[in-house]
């Protein structure tokens, strides 16, 4: 369970955009990813556990109104330091880095 899981994480971090209004948001690498998963049954249940380290870096470009021309990008990071099915609240850390703007 733990390989495919890894293999199927990696992909689906390593390729996601989501695009809302006039902005697109790529991520474009994954930095740093470690863990682990397994799957057990006690007592007749299926038993998923998990626990990981995850960053990455992500890019959001904003288009002019036709949709076509970026008129302006940012980038940063995003880390999930501990992401496991045993805690209620993850930490999430995001930073910002320089805007550009095409004017």
């Amino acid at each position: 369970m733990n390989k495919w899981a890894e293999e199927r994480l990696r992909q689906v971090l390593s390729s996601f955009t989501y695009k809302w209004n006039d902005a697109k948001l790529i991520v474009t690498e994954l930095k740093d990813f470690k863990g682990e998963s397994s799957v057990s049954i006690r007592k007749g249940k299926k038993i998923v556990s998990y626990d990981y380290s995850v960053k990455l870096q992500w890019q959001i470009d904003m288009y002019d109104n036709d949709g076509k021309s970026i008129f302006a990008t940012t980038s940063g990071s995003y880390e999930l330091p501990e992401v496991s099915n045993e805690e209620d609240e993850w930490e999430v850390r995001v930073s910002l880095g320089e805007d550009k703007q095409n004017i």
